[in-house]
């Protein structure tokens, strides 16, 4: 009787009240049969009804019928929050002093590396906590309501850290996520530096920790411009957006790197986009690095420091390309 009322809620808020997408909090409480059933009814009233849930292990049904991440290849069109991504990027959200690997925490490369490929069972090798069928099924997000805002985690976590190097670092760690495979999530005002005072846990805190400070949109332009850029970036370019697990494998591949950075071509044309190949470098370190490839060629850059976007920054004819300091570049043939 409980799954039929839940079933039930959910079909009338997306019949009556044209809900186009749900969240569920603390999903892991329910059992998967009940999420399967909440699903398929919604996909019957919408196709294109987005359903994505908190996958957290609760510890109240039997471990195997648990609507939880590592159960994920049992849900159906069901997508959860990615959090091996998000701690590896910038730590754990659970030590406000921990950082991650875009804010100097090198080690943690390896978790950032699953969450580019969505998670999904691109190779034995790669240590995944737990593994998507497809990368719509990982959310791929540094901030949330929960937690501090990534700004705030940059501020806790990074020793010394100037105003500029809090910008430069949630560029950086912004860009990794919004260019991952697998569903992109931005919390309201990550794209202006939005800071709760260092509050981790604002659900109990008043209006004057939790309220847009829309005035801070003014003095962070550059960075609302960047996520702007990368939007668009992301929405021009198939090979961002791939839709199966077969896909990845075939069209992206990791480049050697030294110094933990993390490089990869996508091959654009085979998955029907308008470039022939797209590289794309995450440099971790305070300083430069270079980026040697196998043979000098042309490239378009998309993405370079605080700049992103579909228009080409700069043409480069070159094999060793740098790139500078915890940032991200994107380039295309």
């Amino acid at each position: 009787m409980v799954r039929k009322f839940i079933v039930d809620s959910f079909k009338y808020w997306a019949s009556e009240y044209n809900f186009d997408g749900f969240r569920i909090d603390l999903m892991g409480l329910m059992d998967i049969q009940t999420i399967n059933e909440v699903s398929a009814e919604l996909k019957k009233i919408d196709p294109t009804i987005i359903i994505i849930g908190e996958g957290w292990d609760m510890g109240t049904h039997p471990a195997e019928i648990r609507a939880t991440q590592k159960n994920i290849s049992k849900l159906n069109n069901v997508a959860v929050f990615n959090d091996q991504i998000r701690d590896g990027l910038k730590g754990s959200v659970f030590n406000p002093a921990d950082p991650g690997w875009a804010t100097g925490k090198l080690t943690s490369r390896s978790d950032v590396v699953v969450g580019i490929v969505g998670n999904t069972q691109y190779s034995d090798s790669f240590l995944a906590k737990w593994s998507a069928l497809a990368p719509g099924q990982s959310v791929n997000y540094v901030e949330s309501h929960d937690n501090m805002t990534l700004a705030d985690k940059i501020t806790s976590s990074v020793k010394g850290v100037t105003p500029a190097g809090v910008i430069q670092l949630s560029h950086f760690a912004s860009s990794v996520a919004l260019l991952s495979q697998g569903v992109p999530f931005i919390h309201a005002g990550q794209e202006f530096l939005r800071s709760k005072g260092g509050d981790e846990n604002s659900y109990k805190s008043s209006d004057e920790v939790n309220s847009l400070k829309w005035s801070t949109k003014s003095k962070y332009v550059s960075t609302t411009k960047y996520f702007q850029g990368l939007i668009a970036l992301r929405k021009a370019h198939p090979a961002f957006r791939m839709s199966t697990t077969a896909q990845i494998k075939a069209n992206l591949k990791f480049i050697p790197t030294t110094n933990e950075v993390i490089a990869y071509t996508i091959k654009g044309a085979a998955v029907k986009d308008s470039a022939k190949t797209i590289l794309v470098i995450h440099n971790p370190n305070p300083g430069t690095a270079t980026l040697t490839l196998p043979t000098k060629s042309k490239w378009s850059v998309l993405v370079k420091g605080a700049l992103a976007g579909t228009k080409t920054i700069e043409t480069l004819n070159t094999k060793t390309i740098t790139i500078q300091g915890q940032s991200t570049m994107v380039l295309k043939q």
